[in-house]
């Protein structure tokens, strides 16, 4: 009987959605999973008839690309604030902190010399300057070594970021592989799409990423400015190389073809180059340059006094930025070669020690801060590297506010809700219910019509 047939599609059709919300139940807290929804078509029938019951036409999954795309670009920049702040407040301590702070190690130096200026030929306050001079040789190598470790650790995080992007972009093209051959065959590749995009959401905040979606259902995705990660089967690889002058560089190849690829590339992998080349470059060339004007300035200064022994000044520091012990040493000098005096014999004479004492204060011309004095270049480095904290930390707030958004309005629209699941699971087992008790029906009267005869 027909009548047994539609009720027999109306409960496939229930039992179809039963196991969708039981899928969606199952999944209510897997990352990255999209609700699904059974949706149905009535089946026509012909000429009298009410129709043929109820057929199943595809279990769609509840995405939207738009919302999708918005937490990827959400990603890329909570991932770049991240990673610079990562980096950048790590700066700020050894830059700021009064125990490595350039600043504390220069007070400290001229101190020893005011301190001399009471007595200038006395030995034991010679010595003191000399151990403050090594004190502060000292904070300037330390913060050069760690800015130079910065640079190591960049490279070496730059190296395995971009290993992780070649294998999440490989992925992706395997899983654009699976996904088109199975939605030729007509397969449900909504969990496929499901990982995919999970894929694509751990790239976004590596690099940031554009994506579009082909007809096949593949996806391509580029960088912002057009280069391609992933194109249908075929993937990218990224690699650090050299420029036409041997300065790091880096190139991408894709299809048997390279070219260079500019490393200002958002999310993780282009906040470690802008912090490099940017606050971490500048604060290297401050550091080096201000204790390059040291030891010129002092050393030109001693050269024209003399010391205890009438002897012309030697130099007190020596300055090389190749050497592996450090950039800043104090020269192989005794207390009594302190050159002080401005006149050869007056071991009491102290006028070229005030003129030392001057340097302090004296407006010189220093890379990355343009013209001051070496007091003001020490406050001036601390107040950048914090300005640049803070500001960093700002943009880190809002866009990880952005982020939440972003990720809220999405599950608004893809994420499970287990109150909507429950109502869905009492409504369709009601309907398969039903269906069971119209085929019941049915069978009845099939069978009573047979006892008729």
């Amino acid at each position: 009987m027909k009548l047994i047939n539609i009720a027999y599609t109306g409960a496939q059709a229930a039992q179809a959605k039963l196991n969708t919300t039981a899928m969606n139940t199952a999944n209510a807290y897997t990352p990255g999973y999209s609700r699904q929804r059974v949706e149905v078509s009535a089946l026509g029938g012909y000429g009298m008839s009410a129709g043929s019951g109820v057929e199943v036409t595809g279990i769609r999954r509840i995405s939207d690309q738009y919302l999708t795309n918005q937490v990827w670009r959400a990603n890329s920049e909570t991932g770049y604030f991240t990673m610079g702040q990562q980096y950048i407040g790590a700066l700020e301590q050894i830059i700021g902190a009064e125990s490595t702070g350039l600043g504390y190690g220069l007070d400290k130096f001229f101190a020893s010399l005011n301190s001399a200026t009471t007595t200038p030929e006395n030995r034991a306050l010679r010595e003191q300057v000399i151990n403050e001079a090594n004190a502060m040789a000292t904070r300037f190598n330390s913060v050069n070594n760690f800015i130079n470790t910065q640079k190591d650790n960049i490279t070496t995080q730059r190296n395995s970021t971009l290993e992780s992007i070649n294998s999440l972009t490989s992925n992706i093209a395997e899983f654009n592989r699976h996904i088109s051959e199975l939605e030729a065959k007509g397969h449900n590749v909504n969990t496929l799409r499901d990982e995919r995009d999970e894929l694509v959401n751990e790239l976004s905040g590596l690099v940031d990423v554009r994506v579009n979606e082909t007809s096949d259902g593949s996806y391509t995705v580029s960088l912002v400015d057009g280069q391609p990660l992933v194109s249908g089967r075929n993937s990218s690889t990224l690699k650090m190389g050299t420029d036409s002058n041997g300065a790091p560089a880096m190139e991408l190849t894709f299809s048997g073809t390279t070219f260079g690829v500019d490393m200002s590339t958002g999310g993780q992998l282009g906040a470690l180059h802008d912090y490099e080349v940017g606050t971490l470059g500048e604060m290297q060339a401050t550091v080096t340059s201000m204790a390059k004007l040291i030891a010129d300035t002092f050393n030109d200064q001693l050269a024209q006094g003399f010391d205890l022994n009438g002897n012309p000044g030697k130099p007190l520091f020596v300055f090389d930025p190749n050497n592996p012990r450090g950039m800043l040493q104090v020269n192989d000098i005794s207390a009594e070669e302190l050159a002080f005096s401005d006149t050869a014999g007056e071991d009491g004479n102290g006028k070229n020690l005030q003129a030392l004492i001057g340097i302090k204060n004296q407006t010189m011309a220093i890379d990355g801060l343009g013209n001051m004095s070496l007091n003001e270049a020490s406050a001036a480095i601390v107040s950048r590297v914090g300005i640049a904290s803070r500001q960093n930390q700002v943009e880190l707030r809002a866009a990880s506010a952005v982020q939440f958004e972003a990720i809220s309005q999405r599950d608004s629209v893809s994420g499970v809700s287990m109150d909507e699941e429950a109502v869905n699971l009492l409504t369709y087992t009601k309907a398969y219910q039903s269906n069971l008790k119209v085929m019941a029906t049915g069978d009845q009267i099939f069978s009573d019509l047979l006892a008729l005869f």
